[in-house]
């Protein structure tokens, strides 16, 4: 048992709100996958192992020998509180700060850490995955979710990334803000044109505390109907994240993620004069290969 390149080992990317697995093979393939609604958050201590052993336990039967974990399993509310990584920060460095919670057999990787007092755990495996399957060793990336996170990559090393609680600041005024009363009682469609209007709104000079009201302003005006609020107020927070980086015309921006959240921001950065290239949720797949390549050459 143990880190083997020559035997098939089992990915985990384990956040917040959701359990997913991967068998990969020692070439890279993916044999099998498994998801769970089961984030970290929903654990007690004590709780995780038995869970990991029994939920993955037809991929062990499949050959997996070992496990790799990414994610919020490594924060203090996780199975393990594995330190961050400093910055400059590769596969090697992050393989060099696993920490086997289940000796010889489950491993967990590190989150990444700045030098501007910022940090992410399980988005670094992302961006390493994301460089890996689209062959780059400098790139700009976005990993859009509830934190959203912007990371530099210099030769293959993560140098740097901002967080922006974009995914956050839209919940909390779509729910419990008084622009609740603009939106339609029940879930609607996303609407780009109403998206749309919202990053161009964002990108007038005002910041979000001013602009958020325009909701308001133009539900009482019938200028935005009830079914196009969501959409519009997606683009007002969303565009105050790029108004705040600044994004160039013919910049160079990787998005990584769901397909929903990839989307939107495409959208977005394309109309912005970007030019976009996105990666689904397999990069996580592709991250934690790069790691266990690494811990197999530290063995």
């Amino acid at each position: 048992m143990g880190i083997s390149g020559t035997h098939p080992f089992i990915a985990v990317d384990w956040g917040s709100s959701s359990f997913r697995a991967a068998l990969i093979a020692p070439d890279g393939e993916i044999l099998e996958e498994l998801a769970q609604p089961r984030g970290v958050l929903s654990f007690k201590q004590g709780e995780f192992a038995p869970y990991l052993i029994s939920t993955c336990a037809g991929l062990t039967k499949a050959g997996g020998r070992s496990f790799l974990l990414s994610g919020m399993i490594g924060s203090r509310d996780g199975m393990a509180e594995v330190p961050y990584c400093a910055c400059p920060a590769t596969p090697m460095d992050i393989a060099r700060a696993v920490k086997w919670a289940v000796k010889d057999r489950v491993a967990i990787a590190p989150g990444v850490r700045s030098e501007m007092d910022d940090v992410m755990r399980g988005e670094e495996i992302q961006v390493l995955g994301a460089a890996a399957v689209l062959n780059v060793r400098d790139a700009f990336m976005v990993l859009p979710g509830t934190h959203s996170k912007w990371v530099n990559l210099e030769g293959g090393a993560i140098m740097g990334f901002n967080t922006f609680m974009t995914g956050e600041f839209y919940a909390l005024l779509a729910q419990h803000s008084i622009l609740n009363k603009s939106f339609a009682q029940q879930s609607t469609p996303f609407e780009p044109q109403a998206f749309l209007q919202g990053i161009d709104a964002a990108h007038q000079g005002m910041n979000l505390l001013n602009t958020a009201f325009s909701v308001r302003v133009k539900s009482l005006f019938k200028q935005l109907a009830p079914e196009h609020a969501a959409s519009y107020l997606s683009g007002l927070v969303i565009g105050e994240e790029l108004a705040t980086m600044q994004i160039a015309p013919q910049t160079d921006i990787i998005v990584v993620g769901s397909q929903q959240l990839t989307e939107r921001y495409s959208i977005a950065l394309s109309h912005l004069g970007a030019n976009v290239r996105t990666l689904g949720n397999q990069a996580a797949w592709a991250g934690l290969y790069q790691v266990y390549q690494a811990l197999t050459r530290l063995a």
